[in-house]
């Protein structure tokens, strides 16, 4: 169906016709549905308008796609229409979160005592474009890469064009005033926060460096080697430390040297985060990689709280069954229904135990770093200001059995078939095979079954006397929070490789990933916080959000598809619904005006209408 413009003794009138298909004659006829009147009629107009409307509500009604009150102008057939999709989304979602969470406004009030050249609008679309970047699902994070994805793949309205040396000057002042906008954002947004912030989670992880590494370092540069977690130890690398509240909410960042690996340096650094952020008292929650008898006397010494993770198996003998043998979930204090707790005060330790258990390992054991300044009174009685939280999954213990027994066949299998020499190479199920003989493997069974006091398992040690075992364990578990935030900053936000020559930049570009950390962050927990699942599957949707292109000459953009759990969350995160035609440059017909008494007038002489078309 179309319409029809014809020519009739100097009038030209217009038609609403369809082809239809004759099966006896074997072609194609014309029907007329519908005579619309003489082109330059204002009733004739009128008419039109009234029957694209009432198609356009047809479409609406049931579902189907429409550019309102429009027209495509160009062949679909052509290299033109619909050319090029643009990612939308993720840039619209990362202002949004600036904007609510204060950043943004923190950075233009800033930007009005800066002096270099670098103007307002550059500032907020290379920072924008950065973190934004940061979100998506690509590789490389550097600067370079982040400038070509701004110029060539992002859509944004009245875009400001940018050279890399914008994001570079972006990069210095973030990183210039990196204190004040975190502290911004944190008084911003206190209610964000706990009303006492006085619990602080914080862990580390590393992050390698693809630079140049035959440059010597000097003991106080940022970049060394040191052990790496992610088995990239031919790499200089740094250490990056995340604190978040005890409800997983980011707070700030510090950035240490690659070999850092002495706890007193994060807890100086804990002590002045305190005092920047006036909080009235921390207690450090970090997992058994941070658990040696001379870190824990550090903190005491330092006069700061903790809760963290115990190696159960690294535990003396005597001590693991005095705290994990025998446990029974109705001899122990409920948590929720599948895990249970118990705590042991050391003050109720004998003497022999104090002595046995930790002020021989403390005063005799291999050490990297000096221990405190204290005497061992002192020593032993923070020692006897300890409480041990034992807890219990019931779950996790029957799964766990089960899966043992599994173990021991293919362990078995693998005695039977594996030669002798394999078992001398580094193999993991090394530690459960003996060598009786010197020569054959057999498996160790008393080793095997002494895996059975730990399952289901995990014990806990803290100094503070305030806090209950359910409030520790749950803190604890906030860990994996960390966990996945540092998961975040490493892949999904992503934070490799850094190619920055100067210390300044390196920190910068942390601190970028950072910021985007926050926004991943806020718009997770304002979707939904538990689980933070839905706030991932709405951020890789958004990534998903395109701009099309359907004329560049006009120009016209529209964007693709929302779904419903799209359009959920954007009513949760407060945000205007985008329209489906981003943007227009369409010319638009003059509505029609009626006259009381007489016909509908219009100005004619430059109006475009829907028969223009024809």
């Amino acid at each position: 169906m179309f319409v029809r413009r014809q020519t009739v003794k100097g009038n030209t009138y217009v038609s609403l016709v369809e082809n239809r298909w004759d099966a006896v004659r074997r072609k194609h006829y014309q029907v007329k549905i519908a005579s619309l009147g003489k082109h330059d009629d204002p009733a004739a107009v009128e008419r039109a308008h009234r029957i694209a409307s009432s198609l356009t509500a047809f479409c609406h009604r049931n579902g189907m796609s429409t550019l309102e009150g429009g027209r495509i102008t160009i062949d679909p057939s052509s290299e033109t229409f619909c050319g090029i999709s643009l990612d939308w989304g993720i840039r619209e979602v990362t202002v949004h979160g600036l904007t609510r969470l204060g950043i943004m406004k923190t950075v233009e009030e800033l930007h009005r005592r800066y002096t270099a050249n670098l103007s307002l609008p550059s500032l907020l679309s290379a920072t924008t474009a950065m973190i934004a970047h940061r979100l998506t699902n690509r590789t490389d994070a550097s600067e370079r890469a982040t400038h070509a994805w701004y110029t060539d793949e992002v859509f944004v309205p009245g875009k400001i064009p940018l050279t890399p040396m914008d994001f570079y000057r972006s990069l210095d002042f973030l990183v210039d005033h990196k204190d004040a906008i975190e502290q911004a954002y944190f008084e911003g947004n206190r209610d964000l926060f706990s009303q006492r912030l006085d619990l602080v989670l914080f862990d580390t992880t590393s992050v390698y460096y693809w630079g140049k590494q035959d440059v010597p370092s000097d003991a106080a540069d940022l970049l060394q080697y040191g052990f790496s977690k992610d088995g990239k130890g031919n790499l200089k690398q740094l250490i990056v430390g995340v604190l978040m509240t005890s409800s997983g909410v980011p707070i700030a960042h510090e950035v240490f040297p690659g070999n850092t690996a002495d706890v007193r340096s994060f807890a100086a650094i804990i002590k002045t985060v305190k005092t920047k952020y006036k909080l009235e008292k921390v207690v450090l929650v970090a997992d058994r990689g941070m658990v040696s008898e001379e870190n824990l006397l550090v903190l005491e010494e330092m006069n700061l709280g903790y809760i963290v993770g115990v190696r159960m198996r690294t535990l003396p003998h005597d001590m693991q069954q005095t705290l994990m043998a025998e446990l029974e979930p109705k001899d122990m204090d409920k948590v929720n229904d599948h895990l249970f707790t118990r705590q042991y005060y050391a003050a109720n330790f004998s003497q022999a135990q104090i002595k046995a258990w930790f002020l021989d390992k403390i005063l005799k054991g291999k050490r990297k770093n000096p221990l405190p300044t204290m005497d061992i009174k002192t020593i032993e009685a923070h020692v006897r200001n300890r409480r041990f939280f034992v807890f219990l999954n019931p779950l996790v213990e029957k799964a766990t059995k089960g899966k043992r027994e599994f173990f021991k066949e293919v362990i078995k299998r693998k005695i039977s078939t594996t030669p002798t020499k394999e078992w001398i190479v580094k193999n993991g199920y090394k530690k459960y095979v003996q060598f009786a003989d010197g020569l054959h493997p057999t498996l160790d069974e008393e080793r095997l079954a002494g895996e059975e006091l730990f399952d289901g398992k995990w014990v806990l040690v803290t100094n503070e006397q305030e806090v209950s075992p359910v409030e520790a364990g749950r803190h604890y578990q906030t860990l994996q929070r960390i966990e996945r935030g540092f998961r975040d900053l490493k892949s999904l936000i992503t934070i490799q490789p850094i190619f920055h020559y100067t210390e300044k930049r390196i920190k910068a570009h942390i601190f970028v990933c950072f910021l985007a950390l926050v926004v991943k962050w806020y718009i997770c927990r304002a979707i939904n916080s538990t689980p933070m699942e839905d706030g991932r599957r709405f951020l890789e949707a958004m990534e998903n959000l395109k701009a099309i292109e359907v004329d560049r000459a006009i120009p016209l953009y529209v964007r693709t598809e929302l779904t419903q759990p799209v359009v959920s969350a954007f009513k949760k995160l407060g945000m205007k619904m985008p329209e489906k035609i981003i943007i227009d440059g369409r010319e638009k017909t003059v509505p029609l005006t009626k006259h009381a008494g007489g016909r509908p007038k219009s100005d004619t002489s430059a109006q475009t209408t829907l028969l223009d078309a024809v």
